[in-house]
């Protein structure tokens, strides 16, 4: 298992230290990558412009499904909730 993890070479021998980068290096980025705040956005809104954005209609239809699914669920709720009290003051009476 520790030759798996990189730990010990073929022979059982402690493998050699991978050399790790400098703490100098790893804090700054390529600077070829680096394009600041502008570019950050640029990229944000080109992004923004591949997303398949629902309709109107595809909206309204939905948000009308899920406020009646809630209002099915709540009723449910409370059903469950008056039923159960009722049981409770029954069986402690």
């Amino acid at each position: 298992m520790l030759q798996r993890q990189g730990q010990l070479d073929k022979s059982g021998e402690p493998a050699a230290p991978v050399k790790s980068v400098p703490a100098q290096a790893r804090s700054k980025a390529d600077p070829a990558r680096r394009g600041g705040i502008k570019k950050y956005f640029n990229d944000v809104k080109s992004e923004l412009k591949k997303v398949k954005w629902p309709s109107r209609q595809d909206v309204v239809s939905y948000s009308s499904l899920v406020f009646v699914v809630l209002v099915l669920v709540i009723a449910f709720i409370f059903g469950l909730n008056l039923v159960f009290s009722k049981l409770v003051f029954f069986l402690f009476k």
